[in-house]
Protein backbone atom coordinates (compact mmCIF):
# COMPACT_ATOMS: atom_id res chain seq x y z
CA UNK A 1 0.00 0.00 0.00
CA UNK A 2 1.40 3.41 -0.94
CA UNK A 3 1.64 6.34 1.48
CA UNK A 4 -1.46 8.11 0.10
CA UNK A 5 -3.60 4.98 0.41
CA UNK A 6 -2.32 4.38 3.91
CA UNK A 7 -3.04 8.00 4.91
CA UNK A 8 -6.49 8.00 3.35
CA UNK A 9 -7.34 4.73 5.10
CA UNK A 10 -6.21 6.16 8.44
CA UNK A 11 -8.09 9.42 7.78
CA UNK A 12 -11.24 7.45 6.95
CA UNK A 13 -10.99 5.52 10.21
CA UNK A 14 -10.31 8.68 12.22
CA UNK A 15 -13.22 10.60 10.70
CA UNK A 16 -15.57 7.70 11.37
CA UNK A 17 -14.37 7.60 14.98
CA UNK A 18 -14.68 11.39 15.26
CA UNK A 19 -18.28 11.22 13.99
CA UNK A 20 -19.07 8.65 16.67
CA UNK A 21 -17.43 10.74 19.41
CA UNK A 22 -19.23 13.90 18.26
CA UNK A 23 -22.54 12.02 18.30
CA UNK A 24 -21.84 10.97 21.89
CA UNK A 25 -20.92 14.56 22.75
CA UNK A 26 -24.21 15.76 21.24
CA UNK A 27 -26.07 13.28 23.46
CA UNK A 28 -24.67 15.20 26.42
CA UNK A 29 -26.61 18.28 25.27
CA UNK A 30 -29.72 16.30 24.45
CA UNK A 31 -29.89 14.68 27.86
CA UNK A 32 -28.98 17.89 29.69
CA UNK A 33 -31.64 19.94 27.88
CA UNK A 34 -34.37 17.32 27.64
CA UNK A 35 -34.71 17.56 23.88
CA UNK A 36 -34.35 15.06 21.03
CA UNK A 37 -31.26 14.87 18.83
CA UNK A 38 -33.39 16.15 15.91
CA UNK A 39 -34.51 19.14 18.00
CA UNK A 40 -30.90 19.79 19.03
CA UNK A 41 -29.76 19.69 15.39
CA UNK A 42 -32.51 22.16 14.47
CA UNK A 43 -31.74 24.53 17.34
CA UNK A 44 -28.03 24.78 16.51
CA UNK A 45 -29.03 26.10 13.08
CA UNK A 46 -30.19 29.23 14.93
CA UNK A 47 -26.69 30.03 16.27
CA UNK A 48 -26.33 32.66 13.55
CA UNK A 49 -29.97 33.23 12.55
CA UNK A 50 -32.97 34.73 14.35
CA UNK A 51 -35.35 33.11 11.89
CA UNK A 52 -35.20 30.44 9.21
CA UNK A 53 -37.67 29.33 6.59
CA UNK A 54 -38.91 25.75 6.80
CA UNK A 55 -37.38 25.02 3.37
CA UNK A 56 -34.04 26.51 4.42
CA UNK A 57 -34.09 24.52 7.65
CA UNK A 58 -34.83 21.36 5.67
CA UNK A 59 -31.80 22.05 3.44
CA UNK A 60 -29.50 22.75 6.38
CA UNK A 61 -30.61 19.57 8.16
CA UNK A 62 -30.76 17.55 4.93
CA UNK A 63 -34.25 16.27 5.68
CA UNK A 64 -37.65 16.66 4.04
CA UNK A 65 -39.87 19.66 4.76
CA UNK A 66 -42.27 17.16 6.38
CA UNK A 67 -39.50 16.05 8.73
CA UNK A 68 -38.78 19.67 9.61
CA UNK A 69 -42.48 20.26 10.24
CA UNK A 70 -42.51 17.44 12.81
CA UNK A 71 -39.42 18.83 14.55
CA UNK A 72 -40.76 22.39 14.49
CA UNK A 73 -44.12 21.21 15.87
CA UNK A 74 -42.32 19.54 18.77
CA UNK A 75 -40.18 22.64 19.41
CA UNK A 76 -43.30 24.79 19.20
CA UNK A 77 -45.07 22.59 21.77
CA UNK A 78 -42.07 23.12 24.08
CA UNK A 79 -42.39 26.89 23.63
CA UNK A 80 -39.02 27.22 21.86
CA UNK A 81 -40.12 28.39 18.40
CA UNK A 82 -43.01 30.10 16.63
CA UNK A 83 -44.13 29.64 13.04
CA UNK A 84 -45.30 32.58 10.96
CA UNK A 85 -46.28 32.99 7.33
CA UNK A 86 -43.37 34.60 5.49
CA UNK A 87 -44.11 38.24 4.64
CA UNK A 88 -41.98 37.92 1.47
CA UNK A 89 -43.69 34.75 0.19
CA UNK A 90 -47.07 33.94 1.70
CA UNK A 91 -46.66 30.30 0.60
CA UNK A 92 -43.63 29.91 2.88
CA UNK A 93 -43.40 29.53 6.63
CA UNK A 94 -40.66 31.10 8.75
CA UNK A 95 -39.57 29.70 12.10
CA UNK A 96 -38.58 32.13 14.86
CA UNK A 97 -37.04 31.42 18.24
CA UNK A 98 -39.12 32.49 21.23
CA UNK A 99 -37.37 34.14 24.17
CA UNK A 100 -37.21 30.67 25.78
CA UNK A 101 -35.78 29.29 22.54
CA UNK A 102 -33.19 32.08 22.39
CA UNK A 103 -32.22 31.27 25.97
CA UNK A 104 -31.84 27.59 25.11
CA UNK A 105 -29.74 28.32 22.01
CA UNK A 106 -27.55 30.62 24.14
CA UNK A 107 -27.27 27.86 26.74
CA UNK A 108 -26.24 25.37 24.02
CA UNK A 109 -23.62 27.84 22.75
CA UNK A 110 -22.23 28.57 26.22
CA UNK A 111 -22.17 24.90 27.22
CA UNK A 112 -20.51 24.07 23.90
CA UNK A 113 -17.78 26.66 24.53
CA UNK A 114 -17.16 25.29 28.02
CA UNK A 115 -17.19 21.67 26.86
CA UNK A 116 -14.80 22.34 23.97
CA UNK A 117 -12.48 24.32 26.25
CA UNK A 118 -12.31 21.26 28.52
CA UNK A 119 -11.63 19.00 25.53
CA UNK A 120 -8.93 21.37 24.28
CA UNK A 121 -7.32 21.28 27.74
CA UNK A 122 -6.80 17.54 27.21
CA UNK A 123 -4.43 18.38 24.34
CA UNK A 124 -0.89 19.49 25.13
CA UNK A 125 -0.68 23.30 24.79
CA UNK A 126 1.75 23.30 21.85
CA UNK A 127 -0.65 21.11 19.81
CA UNK A 128 -3.89 23.03 20.46
CA UNK A 129 -3.55 25.61 17.67
CA UNK A 130 -2.32 23.02 15.13
CA UNK A 131 -5.34 20.82 15.93
CA UNK A 132 -7.75 23.72 15.39
CA UNK A 133 -5.91 24.69 12.18
CA UNK A 134 -6.08 21.10 10.93
CA UNK A 135 -9.83 20.94 11.57
CA UNK A 136 -10.28 24.19 9.60
CA UNK A 137 -8.24 22.77 6.70
CA UNK A 138 -10.23 19.53 6.81
CA UNK A 139 -13.53 21.42 6.64
CA UNK A 140 -12.23 23.47 3.69
CA UNK A 141 -11.14 20.30 1.88
CA UNK A 142 -14.51 18.63 2.50
CA UNK A 143 -16.29 21.78 1.27
CA UNK A 144 -14.23 21.66 -1.96
CA UNK A 145 -15.09 17.97 -2.41
CA UNK A 146 -18.80 18.72 -1.82
CA UNK A 147 -18.67 21.55 -4.37
CA UNK A 148 -17.23 19.21 -7.01
CA UNK A 149 -19.81 16.50 -6.22
CA UNK A 150 -22.80 18.78 -5.62
CA UNK A 151 -24.82 17.36 -8.54
CA UNK A 152 -24.37 13.80 -7.30
CA UNK A 153 -25.30 14.80 -3.75
CA UNK A 154 -28.44 16.69 -4.78
CA UNK A 155 -29.57 14.35 -7.54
Amino acid sequence: MDVTSSLSERMSELIFTLRQKCALKDLYFVKKLGISIAEFNALVQFFTHDALGVKELAEKLDITPGGVTRIVTSLEEKGLVLRKISPEDRRSVDVFLTETGKDMVQQIRQTSLELHAKILEQIEPQFRQPVVDAIERLIEAIDKWIEVHEDELNG
